[in-house]
């Protein structure tokens, strides 16, 4: 598309009279994997690479050749000061800093983080301007999210027996998270053939009637198929539907409902029904409908403790049955919002991971695992583990993996990686002392390049059952003495040659030193040699695993051809 632009149509004019500054920064951002923008000259021209586009939504591809100032019209009064600084000679830095774009036709609540860099022609004089950015809406959501959750799954059994209170205590914390719930209505039903009714409601206009129209409908489909519907057109049914207090971007009206059946584990038909409003400024996508849904899970569990108790029917069998359900529910939470924070990896062939969290948990925690494409047919291969848990380990986690993953699609070398991930580090609040493995393959050789950031050694175990610890590249975690150099190792790997990446979790056993728990693994890695990578994958979590890990877990196996 940049060959085939009409660039004379442009304030930039043809590609002929281009000057070797401009076609310098336009290289490095068209041949980057990293999203980049380039805005050039007084008309702030745009011109961006592939990854960038995305971003644009709608507005690609006739953004191209454009100026910004146009193109991005509804988030320019927040982008103008810093072009102005840029242009004054000083580059800026925003972290997941909150745009409310309509790149898709309608307010959207969008989170970035970028930096604007000014390109600087020979003389000095700035001509341009590069914006390195990467959108972490996901991020931010998925982190918001699990903190409604973690709230949602630290309320106390209802020992009051008052089923209305437990759903109106429940109801109370989505209050606190109306960007994501703007409303939230609890329908209950005594029994198979009672209409439901309205026990607890949050964020509802005042006078506004739900006994009739498209939501009670959508109940009662709901809980006659255990199917979770979708309401729309509410904000012509219900004009004025939590408007108010219920996004960042400003009011607007709810157009769209979730109705989720509540459903007991081990019940055959729910007790009821939960509907949530959908925020007008977000995509109603897969994980906002798993929020919503893992949401529901929790009030369901909620509605069913009180009824268990007022009726007082709970029995030794029924109360493990359900304590065994809140643990699967922790878990589900946990392995769901940790996947939402890696984000989706698509294997290369050869490859096989696992995430598990720690038993009983609702928190996430800060280890991670990360697969790169290399440009030259090559992988990266990063495990890492961030000091300690919940949302604060989670976040830094996030922008290690992101800066890891940039640094790794730029260099070949672990360890100049490793030591760009010390400064980044340094500057990040909670990152230093991470651990870190990083390690680039080459499939067609067979040969592996690593550097380890006071990680546990990868092992690697041969066809004929010869174990070896990679260890040669071992330093300090991250951030720990600054302007140490870091170390690597290089090996070749023969065919049919095993490798594993982990964290400690996998390992460590109470009461045991890790070199016993290293050769455990060590062990289930020789046993299962000629297996493939998803089976070798499950053999290590059923035999090193089978009791509940105390600790988070991730690995990475690689079988070389």
């Amino acid at each position: 598309m940049v060959l085939e632009h009409d660039w004379a149509a442009t304030p930039l004019g043809p590609p002929e009279n281009w000057s070797a500054t401009f076609r310098t920064a336009l290289s490095t951002a068209l041949n980057s994997r990293f999203p980049f923008l380039l805005m050039w000259g007084p008309d702030l021209v745009m011109v961006y690479n592939d990854d960038y586009a995305p971003m644009l939504g709608a507005r690609h591809p006739s953004a191209l050749g454009r100026s910004a100032r146009d193109v991005w019209a509804d988030i320019w009064p927040a982008l103008e000061p810093m072009v102005q600084e840029v242009f004054a000679g000083r580059p800026t830095y925003s972290e997941d800093l909150l745009l409310v774009m309509t790149r898709n036709g309608w307010e959207e609540e969008t989170y970035f983080s970028f930096s604007f860099s000014p390109v600087v022609e020979p003389g000095g004089r700035v001509v341009g301007l590069l914006d390195t950015v990467v959108e972490t809406t996901h991020r931010v959501l998925a982190a918001r999210r699990l903190g409604v959750l973690q709230q949602l799954g630290s309320l106390p059994r209802a020992s009051h027996g008052d089923t209305t209170e437990a759903v109106a205590t429940a109801l109370g914390i989505l209050a606190e998270a109306r960007s994501d719930c703007p409303f939230g209505v609890v329908y209950l039903t005594e029994d198979d053939d009672a209409e439901p009714r309205l026990v607890a409601a949050q964020g509802l206009g005042a006078g506004l009637d739900l006994t009739a129209g498209p939501i009670p409908e959508h109940v009662r489909r709901a809980m006659a198929t255990g199917e979770i519907q979708t309401v729309t057109g509410l904000a012509s049914h219900l004009p004025g539907l939590a408007t108010h207090g219920a996004s960042p971007v400003g009011p607007a009206d709810v157009d769209t409902a979730v109705v989720l059946p509540l459903t007991a584990a081990g019940a055959e038909q729910p007790v009821g029904a939960l509907v949530l409003g959908a925020s007008p400024h977000l995509p109603l996508d897969e994980d906002y409908r798993i929020f919503m849904s893992l949401a529901a899970g929790q009030v369901a569990a909620t509605v069913t403790d009180a009824q268990a108790v007022a009726r007082e029917r709970r029995r030794a069998e029924e109360r493990a049955r359900s304590e065994r359900a809140r643990a699967q529910f922790f878990t589900d939470v946990a392995v769901t919002l940790q996947r939402a924070v890696l984000g989706p990896t698509v294997l290369p062939a050869g490859f096989a991971v696992h995430y598990e969290p720690a038993t009983g948990t609702l928190e996430v925690g800060g280890d991670w695992y990360d697969v790169v494409d290399m440009p030259d047919g090559g992988y990266g291969v990063v495990v890492g583990d961030v000091v300690g848990r919940g949302l604060p380990a989670a976040a830094v986690m996030g922008q290690l993996r992101s800066a890891g993953r940039a640094l790794l699609l730029e260099s070949r070398s672990p360890g100049h990686v490793l030591s760009a991930l010390d400064r980044f580090a340094a500057l990040v609040p909670g990152a230093a002392v991470s651990t870190v493995f990083c390690a680039v393959i080459d499939p067609r050789s067979g040969s592996i390049r690593y550097s380890s950031a006071g990680h546990p050694p990868a092992l690697l175990v041969q066809a004929d059952g010869t174990v070896r610890q990679l260890e040669d590249g071992s330093a300090l975690p991250l951030a720990v003495d600054d302007g140490a150099e870091r170390p690597e190792g290089e090996l070749r790997m023969p065919p049919g040659s095993t490798l594993l990446l982990y964290t400690d979790g996998l390992i460590e056993r109470r009461d045991e030193a890790l070199d016993e728990g290293i050769s455990r693994a060590a062990e289930a890695l020789v046993e299962g040699r000629h297996l493939g990578p998803a089976e070798l994958g499950a053999l290590l979590t059923e035999r090193l695993l089978g009791d509940a890990p105390d600790d988070d877990v991730a690995f990475v196996l690689f079988r070389c051809g």
